[in-house]
C-alpha cells in the first residue's frame, strides 16, 4: 500500500496539516516507504517555486483588498469553466516534474492538502492517467471553487457547514466526509499551564495573551502589543513573529512596561497556546483548528479577505471569539474578557471544545486505510 501526501509551502497551514497526517499514518503502523509527504513546489520549476508563495505574501501584506477581489473573482461559479482551463494550463506547464513523479510512483492514493496538487491530481484521474484514489483535504472552514475538481474521489472537511457548502456547490454528499482539519496529536495532550508559563519565561499566575499572525509574521502585531502594554489591567504577552526576523528583532530591542516574551517561527505552538488565556490572531484554518483543540478563545484581527473571513465568521457564529473591525478595539475586548469572574472566557472555551475535532488526522488515516483495504 503506497500513499502520497502532497502539500505546498504557500502558507504554514497546508504543511502543518500534511505533517499531522503523515505522523498519524506512521503511528498507525505504516512504514516510511509506504507513506510519503512531499511539497508540490519542490517539483515545479525555479520561477514558479519562488513566485507562487511570493506573490501571495506580497498581496496579503501590501494589497489585501486586491487579494480579496482576486479571491472572489476566481470563486465565481459562472466563470469556473474558463478559469479552470487557464488554471490547469498554467499549473501543468510549471508542474511537469510533479506530474511525472506521481505517474512514476503510481501510489494507491494521493491526499492533497493544497488546491494546486488537488487540481492536477483530479485532472490526471479524470483523464485516466492516474488509477488510484484522489482525496482532497480542505484546510479552511469555507470552500473556494479551487478546491472542487471533477476527478476527486472524496473530500475531507472541517465541519457540517463546510459539507453543506460543498453540496450547495454541486459535490455529491456521499463524497464529503466530515473529519475536521488535521492537527498534530500533541495539541490533544494534557500539559500543565503553570509549567508551560515557567518554561517560556512567563509569570505563572498572570493573564496571558498570545499574539500571532501566521507563519509569515505579517499584520499589526507591533500595534497590538503597544496598545495592550498601555492598559491598566495586569497581563503579560507571548508574541510569535513567524518567519519575520525584523519583527522579532523589534521585540528583542524594544522596552515595554509589561512582560513580553517574543519568539520567531516556533514548533511548540501547543505549549504557547497552553500557556495562554486568549489568542489574538488571523483566522487561518490551522490556527483556528489548533485553538479549538486547546479550547482557546480568539480575538480575530485583520483576517485575509476570502478564506479567513469565512473562518472568522464561523468563530463568531459559534461564540468562540470576536472579530475586531479595527486594531484599536483590542484593548476594550481584552478588558471585557478580564471583567468579573471570567464567565465570558469560560463560555468561549466550552464552545471551542464542542467544535474541536482533535482526532481529525487519525480519522482520515483510518478512513483512507479502510478504503484501500477494500480494493486490495
Amino acid at each position: 500500500m503506497k500513499i502520497l501526501i502532497i502539500h505546498a509551502t504557500a502558507g504554514a497551514g497546508h504543511l502543518k496539516a500534511a505533517q499531522a497526517l503523515h505522523q498519524a499514518f506512521l503511528a498507525n503502523g505504516k512504514e516510511s516507504d509506504e507513506i510519503k509527504k512531499i511539497d508540490a513546489l519542490d517539483y515545479t520549476n525555479d520561477f514558479f517555486k519562488k513566485a507562487y508563495p511570493a506573490v501571495y505574501i506580497f498581496l496579503i501584506r501590501y494589497a489585501p483588498f486586491l487579494w480579496g477581489w482576486i479571491f472572489h473573482m476566481l470563486n465565481c461559479r459562472w466563470l469556473k469553466p474558463l478559469i479552470n482551463s487557464i488554471r490547469h494550463f498554467f499549473n501543468a506547464v510549471h508542474s511537469k516534474r510533479l506530474i511525472s513523479y506521481v505517474l512514476n510512483e503510481q501510489p494507491e492514493a494521493v491526499i492533497c492538502e493544497h488546491f494546486l496538487s488537488a487540481e492536477l491530481m483530479a485532472h490526471l484521474k479524470r483523464k485516466g492517467r492516474f488509477k488510484g484514489y484522489v482525496f482532497c483535504g480542505i484546510t479552511d472552514f469555507g470552500v473556494h471553487q479551487f478546491w472542487i475538481n471533477e476527478g476527486t474521489d472524496f473530500y475531507f472537511v472541517a465541519s457540517e457547514m463546510t459539507k453543506d457548502e460543498l453540496i450547495c456547490k454541486g459535490v455529491p454528499q456521499e463524497k464529503v466526509i466530515i473529519t475536521g482539519i488535521p492537527v498534530d496529536e500533541k495539541f490533544s495532550k494534557e500539559i500543565s499551564k503553570t509549567q508551560m508559563r515557567l518554561k517560556l519565561g512567563l509569570d505563572e499566575g498572570k493573564f496571558t495573551v498570545l499574539i500571532t499572525s501566521g507563519g509569515f509574521g505579517v499584520g499589526p502585531i507591533k500595534k497590538i502589543a503597544g496598545l495592550l502594554d498601555e492598559i491598566p489591567s495586569d497581563l503579560q504577552m507571548l508574541v510569535i513573529c513567524g518567519k519575520n526576523p525584523q519583527l522579532l528583532d523589534f521585540f528583542k530591542k524594544q522596552t515595554f512596561k509589561k512582560k513580553i516574551k517574543a519568539f520567531g517561527y516556533v514548533n511548540n505552538m501547543e505549549e504557547c497556546m497552553e500557556a495562554s488565556d486568549i489568542i489574538i490572531s488571523k483566522s487561518g484554518g490551522l490556527t483556528v483548528s489548533e485553538s479549538l483543540v486547546k479550547g482557546l478563545p480568539m480575538l480575530i484581527i485583520r483576517p485575509i479577505p476570502g478564506q479567513e473571513m469565512r473562518n472568522a465568521q464561523i468563530i463568531e457564529d459559534y461564540k468562540i471569539g470576536i472579530r475586531m473591525k479595527d486594531v484599536s478595539e483590542v484593548t476594550d475586548q481584552v478588558e471585557k474578557m478580564l471583567e468579573g469572574d471570567g464567565k465570558v472566557l469560560k463560555e468561549m472555551k466550552e464552545n471551542a471544545l464542542k467544535l474541536a475535532k482533535p482526532k481529525a488526522a487519525q480519522r482520515i488515516c483510518a478512513w483512507v486505510t479502510e478504503k484501500l483495504l477494500l480494493i486490495s
